[in-house]
């Protein structure tokens, strides 16, 4: 149970990280010129929409020539697998990373609407990115599972 929890905050932690630093092309002046701003929560809201718009829609942003993405999402799957030691944990990971970065997408990008009504309309237009979104975390999980697995 720990190294699941463990590698499902690696891989979301580095997910996001390279999403805002490649995805969103911040830079440190930037946050740190966020953090002296008095608007914290407004920058953080309109940046996390962007980066969880990005990070759920990679096959789309790929047809686009916006390819982060999947490295974010391949790296991010990739090291979580490495510490996750196991097939099986980098399935349950990476349907909860996929779930969570939907619902960040979901939160900040409908402004907090969870109603049924507005979200199976946007888990239908966007099915097949959230299918890549998976096999992005999914397939380097389970190679860097497979490099670090305890045979017994």
């Amino acid at each position: 149970m720990f190294r699941t929890i463990f590698s499902l905050v690696i891989c979301l932690v580095v997910a996001v990280v390279i999403g805002a630093f490649a995805i969103l092309g911040l830079s440190v002046a930037d946050i740190q010129t966020l953090l002296g701003s008095g608007a914290i929560t407004a920058g953080l809201l309109s940046w996390g929409a962007a980066l969880f718009k990005v990070l759920i829609t990679p096959y789309s942003s790929a047809l686009l020539g916006v390819y982060s993405p999947l490295v974010a999402l391949g790296v991010g799957g990739f090291i979580a697998g490495l510490v996750s030691k196991s097939g099986v944990r980098m399935f349950f990971v990476s349907i909860i990373a996929m779930v969570l970065f939907f619902l960040g997408y979901a939160i900040l990008g409908y402004s907090l609407a969870l109603e049924p009504s507005v979200l199976w309309p946007a888990i239908q237009s966007i099915a097949i990115d959230l299918a890549a979104s998976f096999a992005l975390l999914f397939i380097p999980g389970v190679i860097g599972a497979s490099l670090t697995a305890e045979e017994y």
